[in-house]
């Protein structure tokens, strides 16, 4: 395959790394992948480098404050700063890829951004698959009622103020070098900033407000064993969403990177079979 990196910028004027691995073969569709909270798109060449052997053109990027990507680490004013950032990649996406069917993957926050992105700008999407979305956090992960009333209240008066994050990295997989490898990463962030805290608490429940508005079809999965996100709140987002468009899958015993656990080619197969699925079907390329 052919491997790529460069950089592209937002309308807001942040500059963007970006990543793509392209088959030798022609390619089928597209992947865009979104990668996660205070993590970057290096994290994930492994999944790029399994589509683009399947025949998709496989693209990443860091958005803002992540990974290669400038920024204060970890810090929006608005959520929605992030789609500003997925519609900068889309576009050089589709200069490169005008015609064919186009896929977003998303990660855990990278799956609330992408969740967000297909409830707002729908069209150009054959459809998303999302891992372990962030749409609320686990109880183990969760800051104490105190702390939540503080970062509430900072976030107005030092919107830049940094806290540690909670979650364990022993949590992210069972495999115990992908915690070991994600300490030792010095492109992952230990700290969010207040003002993102109360903008992803917004996003949670703008979000869950609108799944019923959902318009393109999506592969939704959840570790069953997630510590990081909550499964009661993707379980809950795919009830209010519309059942003809969501396919659900929770993997039992799995922790919260389904993509970096022991079963990962398991997972990588059944998103797969669901993009093949979606590439037979005869409405797929007038979406």
């Amino acid at each position: 395959m052919k491997i790529e990196d460069g950089w592209t910028e937002s309308a807001d004027g942040n500059r963007l790394f970006w990543r793509r691995h392209t088959p030798d073969a022609e390619p089928r569709a597209v992947l865009l992948v979104v990668h996660g909270l205070a993590e970057h798109s290096g994290r994930y060449l492994h999944v790029l480098d399994h589509f683009a052997n399947a025949d998709f053109d496989c693209w990443a990027c860091d958005y803002r404050g992540h990974g290669q990507s400038p920024g204060l680490r970890v810090h929006v004013r608005h959520f929605d700063e992030f789609l500003t950032d997925l519609a900068a990649v889309r576009r050089l996406v589709r200069e490169a890829q005008p015609n064919l069917p186009f896929f977003l993957v998303g990660h855990s926050q990278g799956g609330l951004i992408v969740l967000r992105e297909a409830l707002t700008h729908p069209d150009g999407l054959e459809g998303i698959v999302v891992s372990s979305p962030f749409l609320g956090m686990h109880p183990d992960a969760a800051p104490s009622a105190p702390l939540h009333m503080v970062a509430n209240i900072v976030s107005t008066f030092a919107p830049k103020l940094m806290f540690s994050k909670v979650a364990e990295p022993s949590a992210l997989s069972r495999d115990p070098k992908v915690p070991e490898a994600y300490i030792a990463d010095p492109l992952v962030s230990t700290t969010v900033s207040a003002r993102w805290f109360t903008s992803v608490m917004a996003a949670h429940t703008d979000t869950h407000a609108r799944a019923s508005t959902l318009s393109v079809p999506a592969l939704i999965m959840q570790s069953g064993d997630d510590r990081i996100t909550d499964p009661a709140a993707t379980r809950s987002w795919v009830a209010d969403a519309p059942s003809d468009l969501v396919d659900y899958v929770e993997w039992e015993g799995l922790y919260h990177e389904m993509f970096n656990e022991p079963e990962k080619e398991q997972v990588f197969e059944r998103v797969e079979a669901w993009l093949d699925e979606r590439l037979s079907e005869p409405i797929a390329s007038s979406r």
